[in-house]
Parts: C-alpha cells; structure tokens; sequence
C-alpha cells in the first residue's frame, strides 16, 4: 500500500493524529519487511570471523537502536562501515518515499529540481547527506567531510531547518517520516565513537548517486555511497547501498582490517555473459572501440556505485562456480572503463569495497602512461586522492577537456577546450578516467590483457576524458 493511499485515508477521516498515526503504521510496516526477509551476508574475512547479527540489521519497532549486530572493535573501519550501513537502512523509507513522489508525474516538480551544471537533484540528495552530515557523523571528529550537495543543498542559510532543501519545499506528507528518520538516526549515532579514532579519515558522501536514474524511474540503478580515505587520500573503507532494488543490496569493506561483506539477496545481476558497463547515455569514440577490441558487449546501465555492485556480484559469483582456477576474459566477466568523468564521491567507497573483494580501480590514464607489458608503478601511483581540496589533486594539465560538469565556471570557459590550469577545473573531478575491475583479473596476466587492449583501442581514438 502506498503513502498516498494512507494520506488519502487520513484527510478523510479529517484527523491529523490519524495521519501521523498511518505514517507511523507504515514505517513499521516497512521494517517488519525487513525482518521477514533475513539478510543472506557474504562474508570474507582475514580474521575468519563468522556472520555476526548483521545478518538481522535494522528493527524499527524498538525504541532505540541496540547496537549488538554491529561488527569490529569500536574506533575500526569496520565499525564505522557497519553503522553507515545500519543508517542507509534506516533511511531506506525515506528514499523509497520520495521515488514514489518522483515517479507520479503529477508531484516531480515538487520534489525535483535542476543544478547549475544541468544535473539533477531531489529532495532525497540533500536530505539523506543531511542526516550523514548533520547528525550521523556530527558525533565524532573527522578531518573533513566531503559531499556531492555541499554547495548546492547543504550549505544555505534557509537550511537552518529540515523544511526546505535547496529551495524545495519538503511536501507536506512526507514530513512525519523526516523526523522518524532524523530521530533514529540520532540514536544510531550514539553507537559511533567520540574519541579521535577518526581524525584522519575524510568521509566522500555521494548521497543519491545515479540521481537521474532516481528521478526518472529507474531507481534499481541508484545507490548511497560513503567512501573513508586515511590521512594520505587513499580509500580505505566503504558501502555501496542500493535502496531501491525489489530488496536493498550493498557491500561493503575495508581490506586493511580484511573486512568485506555483502548482500545481493535474490537480485541476481541480470546480464548473460560478460561485457563492458558504460553510462546509459552516449559513450566516446574510444569506449566504442574498446568494447570491439575486447570482443564483447556493451551494457548499459547507470550510477557509478551501481556499476560497482554489478562488478562485485559477477566476480563473487565468478570465484564460486571456478573456485581458485579463475580464467577471466571479457566474454564471462565484466570490466568498467570510463574517459569521461565521474566524481571523488562517486568513487571513494567503490574503490574501497572493490578492493576489500580483491579487485581494484586505476586511473586509466597511468595504464596508458605506461610501457605496454610493465604495469609497474600503477598500482602505487594509479590511484586517485580522496582529501579536501580547494584544488584538484590529480590534475594533469593538457589532459582532460572542460565540459559543463568539471569546470569551475562553466558560463564564460570555452567549453572542450583542454584544461591547462588547475584553476578550471572543480576540485572532486576525475579527470584520468578509470579501469575497474574484480578478483579475477587481477593477476599479472589478467592486468596485461587489459592494459594492453586499452592501449590498441587508444591507438584508433584517444580517450575523452570530457
């Protein structure tokens, strides 16, 4: 049943208690889904550690949040990863609430609006990172915290309460369920450490990643993504969280404390076969003619962090059926190969988790910088830097074109012309482009395969990197 349908019920029975009592119902409703349909965790672990309770994650009928399924010492990444999770489940309502407005043509406008880059943005972007922001993370000292609506939605005077979001009025309706959700999330946030076990981690919030897939009716394609860098920028802990598969999904890690741990439930990835993941939009030239190269497929399909979980699922599931003899080739596997940008927060986490599983995210300009059959000096200098900046820490001058969503001024830049100072750029843009792939071809063999088709295919057309 949905919201509509029990606010509809309310105003006629005229009672204002009665619909905060139906909004209520329907937020137990929802978590008691929850708990009929118990959590199936992959779990690898140096450490060997069982399942722990993660396996029953969330109860909204309590009145506060127990923390006895969290996992890790208090002060670990795996602690923090743990209740990043627990609060994209608990935030779950919310989101599917808002995609349910999104989707009824008759109420998008009032929960959706247009960015100064021409990107989307909704309601759900600014209030899911408030919560992480403002109440989640406020408990505890990080060095800095990174979010994709800083500027756009967080940052602006009105905002002072939790009625508008950049200008959006939060509907009527829906305001029951923002304070349920702020209050729980409150209450999860005692479980965080206060000590400075986290002082150098920076946190990359992309809170809806995949937006216009969110606002468009394809919300399977979205995910929350909060990605932790260490002192030096390097992603060392994540979650990637689907809210809106037919049940949410999401991995998790962090491979220096030999954390990892997923839930694909019954959504198995739906693509026969292997193939490259590319954008549903157009691609460049150079992507074209790496998928021929490859001798594969295209599959399109959105958000970054979507992709990811994609990329995880084949290779877990890859690794099951093949045991320790894994043979990858771009026929049974996929690969995510992208010259044209994403952003620091699309990435973080991603990168993270993907390496907790074994596999990894390079820049693709430094395998193509490279000597053809020497991959040496990649893995150490391929990566990119999650710090704030007021500058972009991987910029290369004369690498990558301006376009409308890396420039800084959009308005009076040529835009597609290359960028030859640091200046121009917006300081969380990936400009190198990025390779991503899992366990299976990561092993000197499956490297040179890869870096060697990129560089055949960049032979016949230059990477983007727009």
């Amino acid at each position: 049943m949905t919201m509509k349908l029990f606010i509809r019920r309310a105003q006629e029975s005229k009672s204002a208690l009665g619909t905060y009592l139906i909004l209520i119902h329907l937020v137990l409703h929802r978590a008691t889904a929850f708990q009929s349909n118990r959590l199936q965790i992959c779990r690898l672990s140096a450490r060997n550690k069982p399942p722990s309770a993660m396996s029953n994650p969330i109860d909204n009928t309590r009145d506060t949040i127990g923390n006895e399924w969290l996992s890790g010492e208090s002060g670990s990444l795996e602690r923090l990863c743990t209740i990043s999770l627990q609060a994209c489940m608990l935030m779950n309502p919310l989101i599917s609430e808002i995609y349910n407005e999104l989707v009824s043509t008759d109420n998008e406008c009032s929960v959706k609006t247009v960015k100064q880059d021409n990107s989307a943005f909704t309601i759900a972007d600014g209030l899911v990172q408030r919560m992480f922001v403002d109440i989640l993370f406020s408990n505890a000292a990080f060095r800095d915290i990174v979010g994709e609506e800083d500027a756009a939605a967080v940052d602006q005077g009105e905002e002072t309460t939790w009625d508008h979001v950049q200008g959006l009025v939060i509907p009527q309706e829906l305001r029951p369920l923002v304070e349920t959700t702020k209050e729980n999330i409150r209450a999860l946030a005692k479980s965080l450490d206060n000590t400075k076990s986290y002082q150098d981690i920076t946190i990359f919030i992309d809170p809806i990643d995949g937006t216009r897939e969110f606002s468009t009716g394809k919300g399977e394609q979205c995910s929350v993504c909060i990605g932790f860098a260490n002192e030096y920028g390097t992603a060392v802990a994540g979650v990637v969280y689907r809210p809106l598969t037919p049940r949410p999904t999401w991995a998790a890690g962090a491979k220096c404390e030999g954390y990892a741990a997923c839930d694909f439930g019954e959504n198995v990835e739906k693509f026969a076969g292997g193939g490259v993941l590319t954008s549903n939009g157009s691609i460049s030239p150079f992507i074209e003619g790496l998928i021929h190269e490859f001798q594969t497929k295209r599959i399109k399909t959105g958000g970054a962090g979507n992709k990811m979980l994609l990329l995880f699922e084949r290779s877990l599931q890859q690794g099951k059926s093949e045991g320790n003899q894994i043979d990858a080739t771009p026929s049974n596997s996929l690969l995510y190969i992208q010259d044209r940008g994403v952003s620091r927060w699309d990435t973080c986490a991603a990168e993270a988790v993907l390496e907790a599983f074994g596999g990894k995210i390079l820049k693709l300009t430094h395998i193509l910088d490279s000597e053809m059959n020497d991959m040496s000096g990649v893995e150490s200098q391929g990566r990119y830097h999650y710090l704030a900046s007021e500058t972009n820490l991987d910029f290369v001058p004369g690498r990558a074109r301006l376009t409308k969503y890396n420039s800084i001024d959009s308005e009076t830049i040529q835009l597609n012309q290359l960028a030859t100072d640091v200046r121009q750029v917006k300081p969380y843009s990936n400009l190198c482009g990025l390779v991503a792939f899992g366990k299976e071809w990561n092993s000197e063999r499956g490297l040179t395969h890869i870096s060697q088709t990129i560089l055949k295919a960049a032979q016949m057309n230059e990477p983007s990197y727009d």
